[in-house]
């Protein structure tokens, strides 16, 4: 049986966002490019067409992504952290002799983005 996801409040909200954009406006955009280039006829050496199909693709799978993270995820809430730990939600301070001190808040690996620190 596969890991049940961790969240913190803050990445739930985050994810909630981004899935009212996706299946919002990202999804009502992507309606139209779909319908526009419909319009312009064949379909099978249409371009614009196969680009569309596959952002829908890509956008759905994501919007499918989120909603499961959503619905499955345990969502570590920030007065049930505890404080003389290390744990998911918390905020850390490590300092090494002769360096400033750095902070790392920890969360689970859907919320972790290493690219942005």
């Amino acid at each position: 049986m596969p890991e049940k996801p961790i969240l913190t409040e803050a990445g739930a909200a985050k994810i909630k966002v981004e899935l009212e954009h996706l299946t919002g406006p990202e999804r009502n955009a992507l309606a139209r490019r779909l319908r526009d280039a419909i319009q312009m006829g064949d379909l099978s050496e249409n371009a614009d067409y196969h680009k569309a199909k596959e952002d829908q693709a890509f956008l759905e799978g994501r919007i499918q992504e989120l909603e499961y993270l959503l619905r499955n995820a345990e969502i570590i809430e920030e007065a049930n952290i505890p404080k003389d730990r290390v744990a998911v939600g918390n905020h850390i301070t490590v300092q090494e002799e002769n360096f400033e001190p750095e902070v790392f808040h920890m969360v689970g690996a859907k919320e972790a983005d290493p690219r942005n620190g």
